[in-house]
């Protein structure tokens, strides 16, 4: 299997070729193309004002886009990690909590799969979380959360009141994973094995 790492670094190289994958950064010839962390998806991707927290790159942003688009025409799998999830979140009809509080404390938390129930410890770096579209699938959630924010129209910050924190969803018609914490950080060896049994998963229903 190939994959193809977009805007990555070792860490997320190195984790693909300990289970024995091929890594490149040729999209066309990948059988999955990962997307990586790092600043805030731009919340004109999802017709709202900037948060006084969310920090953004629209060159990525759009450079992305043009990736994701090619990997939509070409039938190729997606996974994205941390900003990488939220960016296939929001390019698959999803929204983003723009800032939360109890989430960015570099603490681990648990995660709960929701098809089997079974808890994972996972990591918390993020300010921002998924809100997903409607035709979603969720596949693990966590109810660590403290405040929600997101912006309205006219660009005032609104509290939002939800008690589930979506970690892992997946969209079944564009093939995209979109995965909130870090597999690729040592130290979490039951986050790696998870992140790669869903990939082995979807890749299959994919198939």
């Amino acid at each position: 299997m190939k994959v193809a790492i977009i805007n990555g670094n070792s860490q997320y190289s190195s984790m693909y070729l300990n289970e024995g994958w091929d890594v490149g950064t040729d999209i066309e010839d990948a059988d999955l193309v990962q997307f990586t962390g790092g600043s805030d998806v731009h919340p004109n991707f999802y017709d709202e004002e900037l948060h006084p927290y969310s920090m953004c790159s629209l060159p990525r942003d759009k450079y992305e886009r043009g990736v994701y688009d090619l990997c939509v025409e070409r039938g190729i799998p997606m996974v994205g990690i941390c900003r990488g999830g939220q960016f296939l979140n929001v390019m698959n009809g999803g929204r983003m909590l723009q800032h939360v509080t109890g989430h960015a404390t570099g603490e681990a938390h648990m995660m709960t799969d929701c098809e089997t129930s079974h808890r994972i410890e996972v990591t918390s770096t993020h300010h921002q979380m998924m809100v997903p579209a409607p035709h979603a699938v969720v596949v693990a959630v966590a109810k660590e959360m403290g405040d929600k924010e997101t912006m309205d129209a006219q660009g005032q910050i609104c509290e939002v009141f939800d008690e589930v924190d979506y970690e892992v969803l997946y969209y079944p018609d564009t093939k995209s994973l979109c995965f909130q914490p870090h597999p690729e950080f040592p130290g979490y060896p039951a986050m790696t094995s998870y992140f790669f049994e869903q990939i082995n998963h979807y890749i299959g229903m994919m198939s």
